[in-house]
């Protein structure tokens, strides 16, 4: 069930993602948000950080989620493998990004995505699952 497909917008682009659990949701989010940046596979679980969001409803979460690994990528340069999400609820996440800093001749960005939008962001929990749809700004 866990999972995501890239969706088509005139000017962004948008993530549509499932999981079994809402942390496999936001897992699959940003393994998304991760393949609109790249196309690279062999990105090595060499460094790890801790990341804690807070937000007042699952839609900011989201969007505050995927807006830190946004800035892990800028300003660390961090390419993220995976994420570990440890604890989740509707207003708090802790979490694990695990990967290696950007290496010019290994890693190909592909897109800058300056940001994840509200623009019809839903995050809903449904028979068999949550599912989540946004879209990035790029």
């Amino acid at each position: 069930m866990n999972s995501f497909r890239l969706l088509e917008h005139t000017a962004d682009m948008g993530i549509e993602a499932k999981g079994d659990s809402l942390a496999a949701l936001f897992r699959q989010a940003a393994l998304g948000l991760r393949q609109i940046l790249t196309c690279c596979t062999d990105i090595r679980h060499r460094e790890e950080i801790q990341v804690e969001v807070r937000a007042q409803d699952p839609e900011e979460l989201l969007v505050n989620w995927l807006n830190e690994l946004l800035f892990l990528l800028e300003v660390r340069q961090l390419l993220p493998a995976d994420f570990v999400i440890d604890s989740i609820s509707d207003s708090r996440l802790r979490a694990r990004v695990q990967g290696e800093f950007l290496d010019a001749e290994r890693h190909f960005l592909e897109r800058e995505i300056k940001a994840v939008t509200y623009h019809q962001i839903r995050v809903e929990q449904r028979a068999g699952g949550w599912r989540a749809r946004f879209f990035v700004d790029l």
